[in-house]
């Protein structure tokens, strides 16, 4: 009898936390002008549940250091959200509109977040912090001005043990003025300019393939190679496919 009541119970915690969850948001990725007609965005809020919800909306400031750890901060005023807030009916959307106000011609493209986040709150009232969030979508949103492009590189790769294995920590900047989502990377390291270069490809790289590095700035990876040697700065190169 326990064990039915603890299956029941369960079962009612799987299907509340989906009736939480069951608002969608979209895009979850996309990039805008920043200046012109093409500098604003519109995102849909869907409630696919059988009750009204409320959604906060608010754009935050994204950089990702080099042990991949993401830091975010308000962006103050270069964004105007309209609505910031909304309460969305029962299987009905609500559409909300995102637009840049910074500087229109950056160096580089600028790496921001858009955060939705379900909450129980009184529009009424204009304070929202404090505020249990229910759910939360994490969108990624880019200024991009004409004419960027990603440029990676191995800044540097040496000797590095993880969890016990042996293997190589490499740095990969990108010095280019877009982000880059690294897939089907491959890596050629060299101990020396005479040296035969090594290649690190497939299952070997798994870890880096899928990543993105945002422009100006480096990412620091672990590879798995017993071959690594102490004391040597390895260099090299990297293609891959970047989206």
């Amino acid at each position: 009898m326990k064990s039915k009541r603890f299956f029941a119970l369960t079962l009612f915690s799987f299907f509340a936390a989906l009736s939480l969850a069951a608002f969608s948001f979209t895009p979850m990725s996309a990039s805008i002008a920043p200046s012109g007609s093409q500098s604003v965005l519109s995102f849909r809020v869907n409630n696919n549940t059988t009750q009204s919800i409320a959604v906060v909306i608010k754009v935050m400031t994204r950089s990702i250091d080099q042990e991949g750890v993401e830091t975010n901060t308000e962006v103050g005023k270069d964004f105007v959200v309209f609505p910031t807030r909304v309460v969305v009916q029962s299987n009905s959307f609500q559409t909300v509109k995102v637009q840049y106000k910074g500087a229109p011609n950056p160096p580089r493209e600028l790496s921001y977040r858009v955060i939705a986040e379900q909450v129980p709150i009184d529009f009424s009232k204009q304070e929202t912090s404090g505020v249990k969030v229910l759910f939360k979508y994490i969108a990624a949103l880019y200024v991009t001005p004409p004419r960027v492009s990603a440029k990676l590189s191995i800044d540097k790769a040496v000797a590095a043990e993880k969890d016990g294995v042996k293997g190589l920590r490499v740095i990969i900047r990108n010095d280019g003025t877009r982000h880059a989502l690294v897939t089907n990377p491959q890596l050629k390291l060299q101990e020396s300019a005479s040296a035969l270069p090594i290649v690190f490809a497939n299952e070997q790289v798994a870890n880096i393939d899928g990543q993105n590095i945002l422009p100006a700035s480096g990412r620091a990876f672990f590879i798995p190679w017993d071959g690594a040697q102490e004391g040597v700065v390895y260099t090299g190169t990297i293609t891959a496919e970047i989206e």
